[in-house]
């Protein structure tokens, strides 16, 4: 060993300054420091992404029965009789009657809250990380999460916009479209923008058309024919009734575990006319957090709302079609 590694190793208390394994062990410990220091923390903190939330987006939503409500009644009218050929003589005139019926559906309370204690706000101040706030955003999810699934899907006592039992529902007359050519996925959409505008008199035009997402991505990704410049989706949207009697663009979009939605968990494709007067999913309260409550050295922060299911006032503005 050179006189240079021995005064070394003897100011180190060794015999040795390469057999010794205390030695690496301390450089692995001060390359480790080192290695810290020299590490970049991103100051932005990333959102675990989950699967969108489109209750907002496909549903009309009313708040108008108030934080109160226990049910939700609405009243429809209807009528009878129509005028006839008469002779001005004699009393068989005939007349017109009216009648009014009721359907109520309940409201349901909920809850969501969090908590956090002294001793988390303080490293999480230490650590410039908004505790609070990420916890409150994360209830605020939850809700609209709960609040999602029971306007797509229902719960007990309520459905949803997938799932009422009064809107009419018929199988798709191609098939599958896994095996369909263009031309009968064409005749399929427009047989079913056909049927909502017939099965209401013409009084609803369907404006919102939902597929399962991969026949949202076939329409989106198939060309209309051969040699064609436009895809069916393209062609579909410019080539329907609703364009050519109301000058409606409809609005096509992909829905979330509708590839099961339908009876013996088919693939189900919804057809409807997307308005306040035709549907309205109930939320009477949104969440409303209330003052936080201090119970030892925790805050726990509770929050209340209200909802009911998807209210269909008038459910042949509306239709399934099942095996798509």
């Amino acid at each position: 060993m050179s006189n240079t590694n021995t005064h070394l190793a003897y100011a180190l208390g060794r015999t040795s300054l390469f057999q010794d394994t205390s030695f690496f062990q301390d450089s692995s410990q001060a390359l480790a420091f080192l290695t810290g220091q020299l590490e970049s923390v991103e100051t932005q903190i990333y959102q675990k992404k989950r699967a969108p939330l489109d209750y907002e987006a496909l549903l009309p939503i009313s708040t108008s029965a108030g934080q109160w409500a226990t049910s939700i009644t609405y009243r429809m009218k209807d009528f009878a009789g129509q005028g006839k050929r008469h002779s001005g003589k004699g009393g068989d005139i005939p007349r017109v009657d009216v009648w009014y019926s009721e359907k109520t559906i309940p409201v349901v309370s909920a809850a969501i809250g969090y908590s956090y204690t002294f001793d988390e706000l303080r490293k999480a101040a230490k650590l410039n990380l908004a505790l609070d706030q990420d916890r409150a955003e994360t209830a605020f999810y939850a809700y609209r999460a709960h609040l999602n699934q029971v306007g797509l899907f229902g719960e007990e006592e309520l459905t949803g916009l997938f799932n009422s039992p009064v809107v009419p529902q018929a199988q798709a007359g191609t098939g599958t479209w896994s095996t369909a050519t263009p031309e009968q996925i064409l005749k399929d959409i427009n047989d079913a923008i056909s049927q909502v505008w017939i099965q209401t008199r013409r009084n609803s035009t369907a404006n919102t058309i939902i597929l399962p997402g991969s026949h949202y991505s076939l329409l989106a990704s198939t060309p209309r024919s051969k040699g064609s410049d436009k895809t069916i989706l393209q062609y579909v949207r410019e080539n329907n009734i609703a364009k050519a009697e109301r000058n409606i663009d409809i609005d096509f979009r992909g829905g979330l575990d509708l590839d099961r939605a339908g009876q013996n968990q088919s693939t189900r494709m919804m057809v409807y006319e997307k308005d306040k007067v035709n549907l309205a999913f109930h939320i009477p309260m949104p969440l409303m957090f209330h003052t936080p409550e201090q119970r030892g050295l925790e805050l726990l922060v509770n929050g209340e709302y209200k909802y009911s299911g998807v209210e269909f006032r008038y459910p042949k503005s509306a239709l399934y079609i099942d095996g798509v």
